[in-house]
This record gives structure tokens, sequence and C-alpha cells, in this order.
């Protein structure tokens, strides 16, 4: 398969599961917008196949063409007619004739959906849904690399090991290197004296907790991510102190033995979906890489 031509299917496959995050809402908007992301999601799939296939195009051509089209050529019959069919009639009964879907069939198809996307991807490509990898979304190569080993080592068992990669791949989008990202950072925990501690520490710590709470979710507003996903993604994964060397040690507070890849796959998304809105947040880090710049000049000349 031609990179152009598995670049639309990776964005395929991404709208399909922001649809399926959609219809989570369960809000009149929110159904109709996922029924709309599922039918543009399987419209592009479908262009994309035929173009992998080297079959013609026509310039005006209909959703449900690709039945006729794969027929014409001579190979295996398309699969899953009927739900495409119910799909196909709910989208124009909302885009054309202003006919809300009903809920019940918007979930309901949404599986049905992604089985029809796994159906062709296996029957025309000689690919699986899982081998189309979100990840390739992902500008940020160290990023890209971090992600893609945590889901081998989920795959392979390493559990805990994982999950602590997913949350060295937020922090390095939250800290890019030579770049910076414009968020709201909380003030940082002071050492107090003894007597401070023993009289307000506790409170104290509930205040600096609420600090860092409010700014993760201020920050996640301003990015256009759901803050309810972000604190889920946060609580879901170890904690990882880091120093000022760039090293951490993570803090695995329960055991993720039991974690299902279904969960897996929705922190997975999230910080993919975090990925996509950041890389276009960042900006330069003119101080910083000033300074290294003079650190370079200054061992240079030494």
């Amino acid at each position: 398969m031609l990179p152009d031509i598995h670049r639309r299917i990776v964005y395929a496959k991404y709208i399909l599961e922001r649809a399926s995050q959609i219809v989570a809402e369960n809000n009149e908007m929110s159904i109709s917008i996922a029924l709309l992301l599922q039918h543009d999601a399987i419209e592009l799939l479908m262009l994309g196949v035929l173009d992998h296939l080297q079959l013609p195009i026509k310039n005006k051509r209909e959703f449900m063409d690709f039945w006729t089209e794969i027929k014409q050529a001579g190979l295996p019959e398309a699969p899953d007619l009927v739900a495409m069919q119910s799909l196909n009639k709910l989208r124009v009964g909302l885009k054309h004739n202003g006919n809300l879907p009903n809920p019940v069939q918007v979930r309901e198809l949404l599986p049905r959906t992604r089985g029809f996307f796994k159906n062709v991807l296996k029957t025309y490509c000689a690919i699986s849904y899982e081998d189309v990898s979100l990840i390739d979304l992902v500008q940020d190569e160290e990023v890209r690399t971090v992600l893609a080993d945590s889901r081998q080592k989920f795959l392979s068992g390493e559990v805990d090991q994982s999950l602590i990669n997913l949350k060295v791949a937020l922090h390095k989008l939250e800290h890019p290197e030579g770049k910076l990202l414009p968020l709201l950072r909380a003030p940082k925990k002071p050492s107090l004296p003894s007597e401070v501690q023993r009289a307000a520490g506790q409170y104290l710590h509930q205040l600096h907790t609420f600090f860092e709470q409010t700014a993760s979710r201020t920050n996640a507003l301003m990015l256009g991510i759901d803050p309810i996903r972000y604190t889920k993604f946060v609580g879901s994964t170890p904690s990882l102190v880091w120093t000022f060397a760039g090293t951490y040690q993570a803090q695995i507070w329960r055991s993720y033995a039991e974690m299902k890849i279904e969960e897996y796959e929705e922190l997975a998304t999230f910080l993919i979906d975090y990925a996509l809105r950041v890389q276009n947040a960042f900006i330069p880090d003119v101080i910083g890489n000033a300074r290294k710049q003079i650190a370079v000049a200054v061992q240079g000349a030494s």
C-alpha cells in the first residue's frame, strides 16, 4: 500500500474512533455528529481502498456505489451491505431531510461500521484493523517511538512498563525539546519549617493539590481537551517523579495486571488526541535555545 493511501486509511480510522467517543456523550447533538463521522470515515475508507486496488473512481459517485465498483472489477463481493445501507439512509435523512437519527440505531450501527472497516481491510488490503496505527498521526518522532513501544509492551504482558511509557509520552508532549507548550504551571510545593508543617501541613498539601488540579483542568480546556478524559488518564497511569537531569522514578500505587486491551486503547487514544491538539500550540523556546548555544560556545572556548 502506498504511503499516501495508508495515511488516508489512518485518517479514516481516527474519524471512526472519534465517532465512538462522541456517541458516548449521549445527547441529540453528539448522536448526530457521531452518525456523520461514521459515514465520513467509511467513505474515506472506500476511496482509499478503490485507489489501492487501482480502480477508476467516478467524479460523481454515491456512497453505495462501492458494491457495484467492487463487483464490476471481478473481486470478492463487498461485505456488510445491509448495515451500510442503514448507515447511509440515516445520514441522508439527517443531512438532506433534517430528520434526527434514532440514538439506539446510531449506537448499534457503530460496531457494525467498525466490522465493515475490518472486513474491507482484510479482504482487499490484506491488513488488519489493528495494524492501522493511529500513532502514525503523531508528528513528534520520539513520542511516536515511546507510544509504539508502550503498545508492544502491553501486548507482551509488561503492563506496568507499558503504562509508564504512556506517562513518559505525556511528559515529552508537555515538555518538548527546544519548544514550549504555553501551559499554566502550579507553584512548586515549598520546603516548610517543621512547626509550620505540624500546624498547617495537611491544609497546605490539600491547597497545593487543588492548584495542580485546577491548572491541569484549565490547560486541558485551553487546548480543547476534555478535562475529565485528562484527569482519567492521569489517574489511570503510574505517577512519575522527574529530576532536573531528565530521569524519572515511577510510583505504582495499584496493580494493572487485570487491565484489558480496550482500557489500554482508550488511554492510548486519548494521548494521540492530546498530541494532535498540542502539536499546533507549541512556540519556540527562544530563551532555552539561547542558553544552550551560549553553553556550547563557552565549552568550546574552554
